[in-house]
């Protein structure tokens, strides 16, 4: 059984310093890994794509039941189950991918490029429709190798005290309880695209809403009771709830971008060419024109020499 986690993040560097540092394994996809630092920095430069958006990290751990984190055997195998996921979601995607065996867990942390190498755009959606997708990619590769299905836990997305969970399994809801319902009730609806929006709608669900540092601060209208979006769980953390809404933003103003549209009194295959000059020093435009070179090939021109690379095989 493996489960899985995704949220964006604001720098691919950072990502890759956490989980290299502590890898047993890596590999990579549409990249060197030995150089993947540097070529997500490339495709940002080529592509040219703003937005504080740069990477997403991923996450998949798989059951103590089915692998040992100290087997070799064991490693390899998680490695190349984890590769095989990823390529499937994001086959037009870089992805890092590091293996750590720290914990009673194989776990394979990725860092996914947010552009797409094919259109140069970024991932278009929300990280609802990443983690879903993941999910189901991972259970379909997790099945066709043998393995245990993900089994949902309801509360992967979601801190909860030793108090929340004794209150729970005696079926009585909580304070926080209230707050993620309000929160979810509000995400739900697309029409909130910013902050104020995301304010107004949970007020009038008595929760009020502000921004403390790096972190949201929820609160029950009339009551002391209050919490840090941090300790709600990911889906209330200030960044996931300001990702998603810049991502509507974004969304929105990509859907009312005008079409070109072509002058219906004129004919273009009736037009007098000899009105249209040629410019001087320009071949005809209807020649072929020469062919764009990949984003891999600038990449591999652009790649220090050499240096010796371990590559990790399914036995």
């Amino acid at each position: 059984m493996a489960t899985t986690h995704i949220k964006r993040s604001t720098s691919t560097s950072r990502l890759v310093n956490y989980a290299e540092k502590r890898a047993i394994k890596k590999d990579g996809l549409n990249l060197d890994i030995q150089y993947a630092k540097s070529e997500f920095k490339q495709v940002r430069a080529v592509y040219g794509n703003p937005g504080k958006t740069q990477a997403y990290a991923s996450r998949i751990a798989f059951s103590p039941l089915e692998f040992n984190p100290q087997d070799p055997h064991d490693q390899t195998t998680v490695l190349a189950v984890a590769k095989e996921v990823y390529a499937k979601a994001y086959p037009n995607q870089q992805v890092a991918l590091y293996e750590h065996a720290d914990t009673d867990s194989l776990h394979v942390h990725a860092v996914i490029g947010a552009i797409n190498l094919e259109t140069g755009q970024k991932m278009h959606g929300n990280w609802h429709q990443y983690r879903d997708h993941l999910v189901h990619i991972t259970d379909q590769v997790c099945q066709e190798n043998g393995l245990m299905v993900t089994r949902p836990d309801p509360n992967r997305h979601e801190k909860r005290s030793m108090a929340e969970i004794k209150l729970r399994a005696k079926q009585q809801p909580t304070w926080k309880d209230q707050i993620r319902q309000a929160v979810d009730h509000t995400m739900q609806n697309p029409l909130i695209r910013d902050f104020q929006a995301f304010q107004d709608d949970l007020k009038q669900q008595a929760v009020k809403v502000w921004e403390r540092g790096k972190n949201l601060t929820y609160q029950l209208l009339g009551t002391n009771y209050k919490s840090r979006g941090t300790k709600l769980g990911l889906d209330y953390e200030k960044e996931t709830i300001f990702n998603e809404l810049a991502s509507r933003q974004n969304q929105t103003r990509t859907n009312q971008q005008p079409e070109r549209t072509v002058n219906p009194t004129i004919d273009p295959a009736q037009s007098d060419h000899s009105r249209t000059p040629e410019l001087p020093g320009h071949s005809d435009s209807t020649k072929p024109q020469p062919k764009r070179p990949s984003i891999n090939n600038f990449i591999r021109s652009n790649r220090p020499p050499n240096k010796s690379t371990n590559s990790f095989r399914r036995p």
